[in-house]
């Protein structure tokens, strides 16, 4: 009887640390893999003003920091029955895939056919991870 419960003990465990294994596996899978999945990532969490997700999409320097503060008071100016115009905006945008290295890329996204003036985004590999190093508007 002993051995049956220790058995059983240590099945659940194993059992649970699976469990925690697939779950982390799931969240690694929800990951954008390619330089311009992390750029329309990013774009997507700026169109619905979730700035604490889109800061994950960028590395955290000074010129990339102070374009999310400035995006977050564009928003406070901005009417809530406007908001919902921006939003899946990113799904009509033109994506070129200018230079894709190892460890850094060069996209160049037109937000719709009307506008004309791309916007870079230059992004780098950190830790197995597309990051957005810089954005730079034309």
């Amino acid at each position: 009887m002993r051995y049956t419960i220790a058995f059983l003990f240590i099945l659940v465990l194993f059992t649970n640390c699976e469990s925690r294994k697939t779950s982390k596996e799931t969240a690694v899978q929800d990951l954008p893999k390619s330089p311009k999945e992390t750029v329309e990532a990013y774009l997507a969490a700026v169109n619905r003003f979730d700035f604490k997700t889109a800061k994950e999409f960028v590395i955290l320097n000074p010129k990339n920091l102070a374009t999310l503060e400035d995006l977050k008071k564009m928003e406070k100016s901005i009417p809530d029955d406007q908001k919902s115009r921006f939003l899946n905006k990113e799904k009509d945008a033109v994506y070129y895939e200018k230079e894709i290295t190892d460890s850094t890329a060069r996209i160049f996204v037109t937000p719709n056919q009307d506008i004309v003036l791309p916007i870079e985004f230059n992004l780098k590999k950190v830790n197995e991870k597309w990051l957005i190093e810089s954005v730079i508007s034309h």
